[in-house]
């Protein structure tokens, strides 16, 4: 044990344990071996402000919890990563709240929130129970305690849950950092081709699924944006593929190509105006060349991060997006 841990005395096993949630966040676990024990939170926070190392922090919630230091690193991201969390090369990351029904069916309590770390533009929805759970949030120390804010149902709106497992396909397949890349110009081009009323059908067909009985006014932020997430997937797809980004930054008679594509498999429900047909024409062509710059960009980043640390370390960016990809909750195995 560390001299500073001793600050504190000796440590005691907790009378009351449980197991971590995959990708749960420090901060999360503890708060929930509080709850369990009826203790304030900063009692067994108070060691990891004074350990010196991560190392120190797996022993001490091992010695704590009563769990194995192996799992606690396989179920805690945070204690299996050298340094500070989350790495400045981690910008991909978020937190949100995990499935209530998840969460109750792993822990037996239904008055509990359990926190997790996310890729940020991945986890929307858990795919098992079908029920949203893209709420992210940054505060600290929020309330571990009490009934989940901003979850819905999707069992009405299957177009959804398949947008989530097409979404996660695309992170397997074409590397999660290429499509963060693209993820945030997609929406960005999305949403504003939406205020044209390019999709608006489709998008108040889902949103009367979800949410059939809410009156239009009270319809939330979050089921807006469930309601947008299909066609964002498919803009997505799109963007995401070498070759259809190829043509969009190609000739004239490419670029046709590509914007017949886009409208193939995302028809117009209403004819853009005149001041939106040159906007669009030479947005699609400038949301493929910023992608193109945020992907090489990227790429220097990892270099530098590679030759200031040789070898393949575990905090290594891409394969902490990878493992956070494999024990995700959103999708169903």
């Amino acid at each position: 044990m560390t001299p500073s841990a001793d600050l504190y005395g000796p440590v005691w096993p907790l009378p009351l344990t449980t197991t971590p949630f995959p990708n749960e966040t420090l901060r999360s676990y503890i708060a929930r071996l509080a709850l369990l024990n009826r203790l304030p939170p900063e009692r067994i926070l108070r060691r990891f402000y004074t350990a010196e190392s991560p190392l120190d922090n797996v022993k001490l919630l091992a010695s704590r919890s009563g769990q194995a230091p192996l799992l606690l690193m396989r179920k805690l991201p945070e204690l299996a990563t050298p340094g500070p969390w989350p790495h400045e090369q981690y910008e991909g990351l978020a937190r949100s709240w995990a499935c209530h029904p998840c969460v109750a069916a792993r822990t037996g309590r239904d008055d509990w929130k359990v926190e997790i770390w996310v890729i940020n533009g991945h986890h929307h929805l858990c795919v098992k129970h079908r029920r949203w759970t893209g709420t992210h949030h940054g505060h600290y120390m929020a309330n571990f305690a009490g009934p989940i804010d901003g979850q819905f149902s999707l069992n009405r709106a299957p177009e959804i849950v398949h947008a989530q497992r097409r979404l996660h396909r695309l992170f397997r397949r074409r590397t999660p950092r290429r499509v963060l890349a693209a993820y945030q110009e997609c929406v960005d081009f999305w949403r504003e081709l939406a205020k044209h009323g390019y999709a608006v059908n489709r998008t108040e067909r889902l949103l009367d699924l979800i949410a059939p009985d809410e009156p239009l006014a009270r319809r939330s932020y979050a089921m807006r944006e469930a309601a947008l997430l299909p066609d964002l997937v498919e803009v997505l797809g799109i963007y995401t593929s070498p070759v259809w980004r190829h043509l969009a930054l190609g000739s004239p008679r490419d670029v046709q190509l590509f914007h017949r594509e886009f409208e193939r498999r995302l028809p117009p429900e209403r004819r853009l105006r005149t001041t939106a047909i040159p906007w669009f024409t030479s947005e699609i062509t400038l949301v493929a060349e910023r992608i193109n710059e945020r992907m090489d960009e990227q790429e220097r980043q990892l270099m530098r991060v590679a030759s200031a640390a040789p070898g393949t370390p575990e905090w290594w960016p891409p394969l902490i997006m990878r493992r956070l990809l494999r024990h995700t909750p959103s999708h169903a195995r």
